[in-house]
């Protein structure tokens, strides 16, 4: 009888052990969209379980279409990108040219302070960007990189480093 007692007692220690043992422990999302990014050392993760996501595309009178996507956390940090003159997969830098309106914006929805880098503002050209690595079965993923966030309330600048994978909304 000790003999069965001790087996269950085994038994329910290796069940409850590896019962919270989850395989998705590697920060990635479950989800099929999500925006993930380190701003000036505030991590930022969301997901479509915690707000809609996705790519809008805007057809321009001069024929051009410019993207444009927002992001909500769940801690209510916001972050939102606009890729002018969206061509494809590729790099489009902000302030590359003088006619490049491409933007990045990151702030927090209870806050006045936000970071940003608009095509006027970029010091350096070629640190400032949003990749698009993939476009397929509606989906565009890709990377987004800035050096020069500027602060909006002491001019301060900070960097940004992230990832994403969203869906074209129509």
């Amino acid at each position: 009888m000790k003999k069965h007692y001790f087996f269950l007692l085994i038994s329910s220690v290796l069940l409850l052990s590896t019962a919270g043992c989850s395989s998705d422990d590697d920060g990635k999302f479950t989800s099929d969209q999500f925006v993930t990014a380190n701003v000036n050392g505030v991590a930022f993760q969301s997901d479509q379980n915690v707000g809609p996501l996705g790519f809008s595309r805007t057809l321009t009178p001069s024929g051009s279409i410019n993207l444009y996507a927002k992001a909500v956390s769940s801690d209510g940090y916001v972050m939102e990108m606009q890729v002018e003159n969206y061509k494809g997969p590729g790099k489009y830098y902000i302030g590359e040219n003088f006619y490049n309106k491409s933007w990045m914006k990151f702030h927090h929805s209870a806050e006045t302070e936000s970071w940003s880098i608009s095509s006027n503002g970029a010091l350096n050209k070629h640190s400032n960007y949003i990749e698009i690595t993939s476009v397929k079965d509606n989906y565009i993923e890709g990377k987004i990189g800035c050096k020069e966030l500027r602060n909006s309330l002491d001019g301060v600048l900070g960097a940004m480093e992230g990832e994403f994978r969203l869906l074209f909304i129509e």
